[in-house]
């Protein structure tokens, strides 16, 4: 694969966009900021590489050499919004207190992250049905994410909050719920509808975690604790 075209088009900052203008982020970067913004307006499908190109003011031949296809651009997005939910799972497994408290606090940022995504995640599953190796990385993440799900789930039925017979079950109901908020909330234009105009991602997660976490407590008389612990150590 042939490099940038020019060395303006190989430089970190300062780069020359087509239009005139200037983005003072690497080439890499703003390539994937303007297929975020493409996909999630058209869809990944409707997408293509030359609209990617004209978007980031490159060259055809230049995003070819930082991306193979748009694809791979979906993958690197993916695999970024995959790092702050793991990132935070991960804060919260290690923090001390209720397993419920915990878990309500991923609840709420998955959910707000999975809000803000640039394009539907539904696209990832039907392209990966058909290119399964393409996106190894994706589902070997979104299995980390419900691995860890599950581990809170079980330190909740062990130390009696959950009341629960199957925890794997569990966390893959979790994490669906979370993932079919994008079903319906879109946040960019095109894409809202009277119905839920007036929610906020915000909203739509405290939501979804009362939701969730009324169904697992073995006493939801704990719920009201719950939310307001979890508020104070950052659901948030």
């Amino acid at each position: 694969m042939s490099e940038p075209d020019t060395p303006a088009e190989r430089g970190r900052t300062g780069r020359p966009r087509a239009a005139g203008g200037q983005s003072d982020r690497p080439p890499r970067e703003e390539l994937v900021a303007v297929a975020s913004r493409l996909f999630a307006e058209q869809g990944v499908g409707a997408t293509t590489m030359s609209q990617i190109a004209r978007g980031a003011g490159l060259r055809q031949s230049s995003v070819y050499y930082y991306f193979k296809d748009k694809e791979a651009i979906l993958e690197q997005i993916a695999s970024s919004a995959n790092a702050v939910i793991l990132s935070h799972l991960a804060r919260v497994e290690s923090d001390g207190g209720l397993a419920a408290v915990r878990l309500y606090r991923f609840i709420v940022l998955d959910v707000c992250q999975l809000c803000a995504f640039p394009f539907d995640i539904n696209e990832i599953y039907r392209l990966s049905a058909l290119q399964d190796q393409r996106f190894a990385t994706f589902w070997a993440e979104r299995d980390l994410i419900i691995s860890g799900v599950e581990r809170l789930i079980d330190e909740g039925v062990q130390s009696g909050e959950f009341a629960v017979a199957d925890t794997r079950l569990a966390a893959l109901v979790v994490t669906s719920t979370d993932e079919g908020t994008q079903n319906w909330y879109r946040p960019l234009a095109g894409h809202h509808s009277a119905s839920h105009d007036h929610f906020t991602s915000q909203q739509i997660a405290t939501f979804v975690a009362d939701l969730t976490l009324g169904g697992l407590l073995a006493d939801r008389g704990m719920l009201a604790g719950v939310r307001q612990a979890a508020a104070a150590t950052g659901a948030d």
